[in-house]
């Protein structure tokens, strides 16, 4: 048999790639793998699942049935085409093993160095006698742990990349699909100590999913996971997402709340990659949710235009007048009689109020208050916005627009606030609009 060793245009180093998995028809049906591939939106096809090893046994729904004379084991000469046909135009194909039904896991490191040959000789580049998807091979391994034993993952992966180091012929990836908890209480161990290219981190059916955004949701804690433990330092973080309200238990959120959301994680976090859904038949059915993220994603998200930093200064009042770029707008910091401040409790409020002296701040904005140094902000509110708190900094977001006057009251709580806090610097803090 002679391997179709397709290249693929996928750029893992994208902030913009869209990934779906498919194969296990959760809408109740699903298109073919290759119709999918037909659809400019996906670049990567995660193919669910690899649910039994290192007994091997593959399920994808209806879309595979046959199998090898006198095995268990399907062979699926039309995914075999479809792979194909999905490579051809740029896109990745990768298999994942596990899933949150099915019976997998390796007793000991030595077991999952052999189940890895297996692997490579199953479904990528080496040259198993039985291949599901005869000489197609795809361009990775996705691990979607969710039960089982711990043991064995990381010497998987080890001896999955001896493999790929060993061959030339082409690019192959490792990816991995954690709950958003950190750490995974499954995949946690693998990903400090083998080296993954992507992770699709599943936000939701948890407490730190979308649904939790801005403050229960937990992108940056695995941002400094990626930049501080991960064996790849440039590994590419997903943010997961169901792609319908019945593709998960919690976590669903719309299209133009996902784009939103991407695009402000996309602004803060270099290790973001794009997103994941569950899954393409949900994603892609008439609601064309998985179209719309994917388009925001590829057109930059709500793009955000950093105006020039306002310059102002303090006057006895603690207010102070700023400009914005070409705009005119009158800021003021206001720490009066009505703000509640209280040394006991660690707390401390302010007014912020904005003017736009001559045009309105039109369909979105984002203001950046740096907090005084020495503090430690644990919680934030301003009654009828958007805020949240990140690297020190208030960040209120808004898809208002900024008319004659805006003012809006700030409540921070946390350490060494109190009367000790003072009003932030308003020379330092920025004002976005979006384009």
């Amino acid at each position: 048999m002679t391997m179709v060793l397709a290249s693929t245009a996928f750029d893992v180093s994208s902030q913009s790639n869209f990934v779906a998995y498919w194969g296990q028809s959760s809408a109740g049906s699903q298109k073919s793998l290759g119709e999918y591939c037909g659809d400019s939106s996906i670049d990567v096809i995660v193919m669910a699942f690899l649910y039994q090893f290192p007994n091997t046994k593959l399920d994808l729904s209806a879309n595979c049935r046959s199998t090898f004379p006198g095995s268990e084991l399907l062979h699926c000469p039309d995914v075999a085409a479809d792979i194909k046909k999905c490579q051809s135009q740029g896109k990745a194909v990768i298999l994942s093993m596990g899933g949150a039904a099915g019976a997998y896991g390796f007793s000991s490191d030595d077991d999952g160095r052999k189940y890895a040959d297996t692997v490579w000789d199953m479904f990528l580049g080496g040259s198993g006698s039985q291949r599901p998807f005869d000489d197609a091979v795809l361009d990775g391994v996705d691990l979607d742990i969710e039960g089982g034993s711990t043991a064995g993952y990381a010497a998987y992966v080890a001896q999955l990349r001896s493999h790929f180091e060993a061959s030339s012929d082409k690019k192959y990836y490792i990816t991995g699909a954690p709950q958003c908890p950190f750490p995974d209480a499954m995949l946690g161990s693998t990903l400090n100590s083998a080296w993954f290219d992507m992770v699709f981190v599943q936000f939701y059916n948890n407490f730190c999913g979308l649904d939790a955004y801005p403050q229960g949701f937990n992108f940056g804690q695995w941002d400094t996971w990626a930049k501080s433990q991960s064996a790849n330092k440039n590994v590419k973080l997903y943010i997961g997402a169901p792609g319908s309200q019945s593709a998960a238990g919690r976590g669903y959120v719309d299209a133009s709340t996902i784009n939103s959301i991407a695009s402000d994680i996309r602004s803060k976090y270099t290790s973001f990659g794009g997103v994941m859904t569950w899954d393409a038949s949900q994603a892609f059915d008439a609601s064309s949710w998985g179209q719309s993220v994917s388009s925001a994603l590829k057109s930059g998200g709500s793009k955000k235009r950093a105006l020039e930093p306002l310059q102002g200064r303090f006057i006895s009042t603690r207010s102070a007048n700023v400009t914005a770029g070409a705009m005119q707008v009158k800021l003021e910091l206001v720490e009066g009689s009505d703000v509640y401040i209280s040394d006991t409790e660690n707390t401390f409020g302010f007014h912020v109020r904005i003017q736009s002296a001559d045009q309105p701040i039109r369909q979105g904005w984002e203001l950046h208050i740096p907090l005084p140094v020495g503090v430690s902000v644990a919680q934030a509110s301003a009654q009828a916005h958007n805020i949240r708190v990140h690297d020190n900094t208030l960040v209120v977001v808004d898809g208002s627009s900024i008319n004659e006057n805006m003012a809006f009251a700030f409540r921070v709580a946390g350490q060494h606030i109190g009367n000790e806090f003072g009003l932030p610097d308003p020379a330092k803090i920025m004002l976005y609009t979006t384009a």
